[in-house]
Order: structure tokens, then C-alpha cells, then sequence
């Protein structure tokens, strides 16, 4: 039986010890976020400017996107979770226990989340280089300020990534149980299917808040470039790869099932064809009645589903795609930042 976690996800300890509930943690860091920024402008001596909104389009999207990727993060780690109990309803019983057999739930490392989050600050440092020209002396704390929130928001930003491949490593290890999977009964793995299209959507939302922040030459610039054609790669590879085991899990019980069905379909054949042979018409029959009906059912075993997603989640997957898309060609939007 997969059992309730001993110990969380870092981001979700650090909560923990907080005694407070997600969202409160969340609100307090984007108004602490907020009163830091209007403080270093004040003390750069640019309070006056924060009626424009080029001071918010320069500024704020840090705080912004920092702020999303902690609602996203306990929102997919959620999804996930939910995946993990429709997948523990389907591991075996124990032979002569009534018990299910028992899998421990392990969260991603301690060590490699910190390196995650390490990389993503290095990442955009070494891309973006804030010590060279765009680094002004005389917005020193603002410059402070948007390197700071930089570096969270991409080492948030990396150690999302690598929780979902380590969410993933472990839904792949739970898919190797020899799940008792009904293949014409594919409801109980739609968490799974939600829980990529919940990774997915994080991303692409992700993808979509930060382009309403670009002006149309920060949109040419080969840095978000980068950043971007990055982030829709790991959408499309965190999409399928945690279904992947999930779908070799029910392509291999479509082979055994058919395996089955096509050893009785030779054997009722073959009698069938003895028994024409020695004249046995109404037994010829009743094996002809039997045959037809392996027939049917090995039919009805390869025109089931071997992907636990639904059209429903496909259609939704398709939509929010368009979502930076609609960004990109609403013009009046990205030039009201400029």
C-alpha cells in the first residue's frame, strides 16, 4: 500500500514549518515581494515613476511569475498525489495477505532539489549577465532587486522541472507493479492523464504570463528565446513521459489478454475443424457459436485505448496551447507596455 509521505517536497516542507496554509504563505511573500520593490525604488529615488506602467513591465515580472510558480507547484504536486492513489488502488494483493503490496512513496531528493534550485539561478546569470551592460549604477537597489527575484524565479522555475521528472520516475516504478488493469475500463488512470495535463498547463500558463511582460524587442531577444523554446521542449516531454508507463502498462496487458484469447480461438478452431471432419454437425455448431465469439471479444481487446487520456483532456491540452499564441498576436496588449 503506498502510504501518505513521511516527508514532502522541500518547497511544501518550508511551508509546513511555517504552520500555515499554502495560500497564506503565497499571499504574504507577494505582498512582502510588493513592499520591497516600492522600497528600492524609493531608495533609488524613483518613487514617482511607479504610476507608469514600464516601471511594472521592468520590474514586476519576477514577483509575478516567482508568485505563479508557487500556486502551480502545490497545484500539480496535488495532481500528483492523486495519480499516486489511483495507481495504488491497482497494485496486487499479496499472496495469502489482504493487503495491497506496499510501495513506498519517496520525494524527490533533498540534495538534488537544492542543486535544482543552484542551477536555475546560475542559468540565468550565465544567460542574461547582469554585471555586464544592462546593469545601471544609478538604479543600483532596482538592479539589486530584479537580479534577486530573477534568480528565485528560475530556480523555482528548475526545481519545478526536476520534480516532475522525479514525480514521474516514480509513477513509472508504480506502473511496473503489475497493476490489475482493466483495459475496457480506463477511468481509474484519469488522474494520471489530469496530472500531465496539470504539469503541461503549469508550463505553457508559465510561458503565457511572461510574454504579457515583453515589449516586442525583448521578444526577439535570443535569451527568452531560449527560455522559451526550452520550456515548451520539457512541456511536451513532461506530457508524455508521465503517461508513458502508464500506456506500456496497458499495451502490455492488451498483449497478454490477446495472447489469452488468441490460444483459446486456435484450440476451438482446431476442434472445430476435427469435428466437421468426423460429421459432428451440431457439435460443429456449438464451436462455431464459440469461435465467433473469441472473435468478438479479441476485437474488442484491440480497439481499446492504450493512453489514459481522454478527448476531453486532449481538446483542453489543444486549447491552452493557444494560449501563447494569443499572446503573441494580441498587439494592442503588448504595445500598451511599451
Amino acid at each position: 500500500m503506498v502510504k501518505e509521505p513521511d516527508s514532502y517536497p522541500l518547497l511544501m516542507e518550508l511551508v509546513k514549518y511555517s504552520r500555515f496554509p499554502w495560500y497564506w504563505v503565497t499571499v504574504v511573500i507577494a505582498v512582502v515581494m510588493l513592499l520591497v520593490l516600492v522600497l528600492v525604488a524609493y531608495l533609488d529615488g524613483t518613487f514617482g515613476e511607479l504610476s507608469e506602467l514600464s516601471f511594472w513591465r521592468n520590474f514586476l515580472d519576477g514577483p509575478v511569475l516567482t508568485i505563479y510558480i508557487l500556486v502551480a507547484y502545490h497545484f500539480v504536486w496535488r495532481l500528483w498525489w492523486c495519480s499516486v492513489q489511483a495507481l495504488q488502488s491497482l497494485l496486487p494483493i499479496d499472496e495469502g495477505d489482504s493487503n495491497r503490496v506496499e510501495v513506498d512513496v519517496r520525494v524527490p531528493n533533498r540534495r538534488w532539489e537544492w542543486v535544482a534550485l543552484l542551477i536555475g539561478a546560475v542559468f540565468w546569470l550565465s544567460l542574461w549577465q547582469p554585471w555586464g551592460e544592462s546593469w545601471r549604477a544609478d538604479l543600483i537597489w532596482l538592479s539589486v532587486y530584479d537580479m534577486v527575484t530573477q534568480m528565485m524565479l528560475f530556480g523555482l522555475l528548475s526545481l519545478l522541472i526536476y520534480s516532475s521528472f522525479a514525480g514521474n520516475q516514480y509513477l513509472n516504478r508504480l506502473s511496473r507493479q503489475h497493476l490489475n488493469l482493466d483495459i475496457f475500463d480506463t477511468g481509474m488512470l484519469t488522474p494520471v492523464a489530469r496530472s500531465s495535463l496539470g504539469f503541461a498547463l503549469a508550463f505553457i500558463g508559465g510561458i503565457s504570463l511572461s510574454l504579457a511582460f515583453q515589449t516586442q524587442e525583448d521578444l526577439l531577444m535570443w535569451n527568452n528565446i531560449t527560455v522559451w523554446v526550452l520550456l515548451v521542449c520539457f512541456t511536451v516531454l513532461v506530457f508524455f513521459l508521465s503517461m508513458w508507463s502508464t500506456h506500456s502498462a496497458m499495451a502490455k496487458t492488451k498483449r497478454r489478454e490477446l495472447d489469452i484469447v488468441q490460444k483459446h480461438l486456435k484450440a476451438a478452431s482446431r476442434e472445430m475443424m476435427e469435428q466437421a471432419a468426423d460429421g459432428g454437425l451440431k457439435r460443429t455448431e456449438e464451436l462455431s457459436s464459440t469461435v465467433t465469439a473469441w472473435v468478438n471479444y479479441e476485437r474488442r481487446i484491440k480497439e481499446a485505448p492504450e493512453w489514459p487520456f481522454t478527448a476531453g483532456i486532449i481538446r483542453r491540452l489543444a486549447a491552452s496551447t493557444l494560449a501563447p499564441c494569443g499572446c503573441l498576436s494580441d498587439k494592442g496588449l503588448l504595445s500598451s507596455w511599451c
